[in-house]
């Protein structure tokens, strides 16, 4: 089981594709060209929040789902 969720808000991601090309394997885009995110298993939860720090609209969300605890992005960048 993964001790981490991802979401991507695509009410925010404007499709840069950044997430993509850093981890292709948990990222990928939609028909509208957004991201949404393809699988987990067996990433490092660090990889991610790296990966997510690089979205230029912070649309990528990373939450451990032990504690509840937002990864990323700070509660001053998310809206």
């Amino acid at each position: 089981m993964e001790s981490f969720k991802v979401t991507v808000n695509h009410n925010r991601c404007v499709g840069s594709q950044l997430c993509v090309m850093f981890l292709p394997a948990v990222f990928k885009l939609n028909e509208d060209g957004q991201s949404t995110v393809f699988a987990t298993a067996g990433v490092d939860v660090n990889s991610v929040v790296q990966t997510a720090e690089q979205c230029p609209q912070c649309a990528i969300r990373v939450e451990d789902v032990s504690t509840g605890e937002v990864l990323f992005p700070p509660v001053e960048l998310e809206m």
